[in-house]
């Protein structure tokens, strides 16, 4: 009886890990055309980067958050708060691809 108790506490707690929150650094980029901003000049491009870096900084930040709730949250009653609250995954992965878009249309301009 112990040992089936075991497992199923071991089972629940791997389900309930897989659903926690990404560590920033281990979201992809979202694939994103350059071609979006080809139409831009070099001063928009810049500006565009600008404030795609201060969304993608806002996003990691609030996926951090959202990894330290799930760790709390596991650790106090064994589920990740981010099943219930959502996370930032979406935003880190777009705004990291829109970032390497820019930059490939900033390189390929020579700005």
């Amino acid at each position: 009886m112990r040992g089936v108790m075991t497992a199923l506490v071991a089972t629940a707690a791997l389900a309930t890990l897989a659903g926690c929150a990404k560590s920033p650094s281990s979201i992809a980029p979202a694939s994103v055309s350059s071609n979006e901003y080809d139409h831009l000049t070099c001063k928009e491009l810049q500006r565009e980067q600008r404030e795609v870096d201060l969304k993608l900084a806002d996003a990691t930040s609030r996926q951090n958050s959202a990894q330290t709730a799930d760790a709390v949250g596991v650790f106090l009653v064994l589920i990740p708060v981010s099943a219930l609250t959502g996370d930032a995954e979406g935003d880190v992965a777009r705004y990291k691809g829109e970032k390497i878009a820019i930059e490939r249309s900033i390189t390929r301009r020579d700005c």
